[in-house]
């Protein structure tokens, strides 16, 4: 029979937590990885990563998100004014134009495209579409008149911390969806996150046993390495869209065998 020394037990242990066990493997949040029944901390639901770009910063000190409902109206265009972001096409398929007209993209509905000052956004339908737009900006833009011509904020983010200076960032777009019942794994992040509920609501559990319910049509923020949980309240399934900003090498997310 094989035995292993006290040393080497502590490592082989040490390795499984930094993996991930099979009471909780390090999975996205909200994907379980069977059908049994899990343990509270492990999540319940599907995480799908719409998107993710690295890049330098444009700014330092405190950040906020704005998540941005745009509506265009049919056969209309105009030259993309604000600051480089998420489009999440939420309504009909959205065209982007770049390098005047030679380079042209489609984000699919339900689908993400990130984009930078030269973009065109067109609307060659014969309908009105409707597109979000999630984008992080410094603090002191807050309150600022955007350049869409028909626009609503429909969530604003508190103020977040600031980056380390110096480091890329990690920007990512993603969509949780969980049905009654369902739930997040127990994790933190490297970075901040910012979330606004599309449909349903939920309980925002943090750090200390904080509770914070956010139902359809509002947003709520977590600063890096805070303890969290969402978990679905009431009959109705939750569908979230989703931003991560986090710094270059650091842990996009931890999962925790532990409640917050």
């Amino acid at each position: 029979m094989l035995r292993l020394s006290p040393v080497a037990l502590a490592v082989l242990v040490a390795v499984s937590c930094a993996k991930g066990t099979p009471e909780n493997p390090l999975l996205p949040p909200g994907v379980s990885p069977t059908a049994l029944q899990q343990a509270p901390y492990v999540g319940i639901g599907r995480y799908q990563k719409l998107g993710e770009v690295t890049l330098p910063q444009r700014f330092g000190g405190l950040s906020m998100v704005d998540f941005i409902e745009v509506r265009q109206p049919k056969g209309t265009s105009f030259a993309h004014a604000d600051a480089p972001g998420w489009v999440y096409a939420y309504q009909g398929v959205h065209q982007l134009s770049r390098d005047g007209g030679e380079r042209t993209s489609f984000v699919q509905p339900g689908a993400a495209a990130w984009v930078e000052a030269d973009a065109e956004h067109f609307n060659a339908t014969a309908d009105d579409r409707m597109w979000y737009f999630v984008t992080l900006r410094p603090i002191a833009q807050r309150g600022a008149k955007l350049s869409y011509p028909d626009y609503r904020i429909l969530y604003q983010s508190g103020d977040l911390g600031a980056a380390p200076p110096g480091k890329n960032l990690v920007h990512q777009l993603g969509y949780i969806t969980m049905s009654v019942g369902g739930r997040t794994s127990s994790h933190s992040h490297g970075g901040a996150e910012a979330f606004y509920v599309m449909k349903g609501t939920v309980d925002l559990v943090m750090s200390g046993g904080v509770h914070r319910q956010v139902t359809a049509g509002q947003g709520a923020s977590i600063n890096p390495g805070v303890v969290m949980q969402l978990q679905v309240v009431g009959d109705e399934p939750v569908q979230i869209l989703t931003y991560f900003i986090t710094p270059e090498g650091a842990p996009w997310q931890n999962n925790l065998q532990m409640l917050p």
